[in-house]
């Protein structure tokens, strides 16, 4: 196998998560105007491993380009949604993860 890629293809990295949004800077732009959003996510749920229910809860900070980052700045903190994108380093100096967020579904309450 070659660095980065599994047995039959290119590595996978691909995340869907249900959060809440927690934290979120103000909308900016980059150099080229391309709109910038950066905030935090906060996960909480029950996973099953080894057979055995376990308590998951974490917080992620988050990047959004482009028009999605505009509806998510308008979006009150503590909003619902499930996120999906893929995880990078968050600078070239920093190599802690940061999730790209490609596409949001926002989750509206039943009750």
């Amino acid at each position: 196998m070659t660095e980065g890629q599994g047995a039959v293809g290119p590595a996978a990295n691909s995340f869907t998560l249900s959060a809440t949004l927690i934290e979120r800077d103000a909308l900016r732009q980059t150099p080229a105007g391309v709109p910038i959003l950066r905030g935090c996510l906060e996960h909480f749920s029950q996973q099953i491993e080894n057979g055995a229910p376990r308590e998951v809860r974490f917080e992620t900070d988050f990047v959004l380009l482009g028009d999605l980052s505009r509806m998510l700045a308008q979006a009150p903190l503590g909003t619902s949604l499930i996120a999906e994108g893929f995880m990078a380093a968050r600078s070239a100096k920093s190599r802690q993860g940061v999730m790209h967020i490609t596409r949001i579904e926002f989750v509206t309450s039943g009750n």
